[in-house]
Parts: structure tokens; C-alpha cells; sequence
């Protein structure tokens, strides 16, 4: 387990080895859910390595749970934003 901070402008910066494991890039867009144990942060788009099954219409798992309801999270959490003008 990494331990990271929060700094002052809110931001909180991920571990590089976390962030490699995990094949993420700049310009990542992740949700977040608060829960009552914590946050729960899902990257909104696919593992890279899942983007030919995508392709040819076959979903993997970014091993998070549904590709399909990641997608609907997303898209509930950046209309809920857009209409509270982010």
C-alpha cells in the first residue's frame, strides 16, 4: 500500500509504479465514487490492451468490473457535471 498526500491546489498524485502497472497516460480521465468505506476512483476508458477486443465488439475487463457499466458510470458522472456547469 502507497501513501500519498493532498496538496494545496486538491491534487493528489498517483505512485509512477501504480500509474505504469496500470498502462495509464496524461490526460487520463478517471470517476470518482465516495462511498461510505472511501473513494472509489475507475479509469473511464478501457486498458489499452483491450482496445482491439473493443474494436471488434468484444468487451474485456479492466479489472474493475464491467466495461459496459464503467461506461455508464462515466457517462452519468460527466452529464451530473455538465449540468452543474463543469
Amino acid at each position: 500500500m502507497a501513501t500519498i498526500r493532498l496538496d494545496k491546489q486538491g491534487r493528489l498524485v498517483l505512485p509512477a509504479e501504480l500509474i505504469g502497472s496500470h498502462h495509464w497516460r496524461a490526460g487520463t480521465e478517471f470517476s470518482i465514487e465516495d462511498r461510505p468505506e472511501g473513494l472509489l476512483l475507475r479509469p473511464l476508458r478501457a486498458h489499452p490492451k483491450s482496445t482491439r477486443a473493443k474494436a471488434d465488439g468484444h468487451h474485456g475487463s479492466t479489472g474493475h468490473g464491467s466495461i459496459g457499466r464503467d461506461t455508464a458510470l462515466a457517462d452519468a458522472v460527466r452529464d451530473r457535471y455538465a449540468k452543474l456547469g463543469h
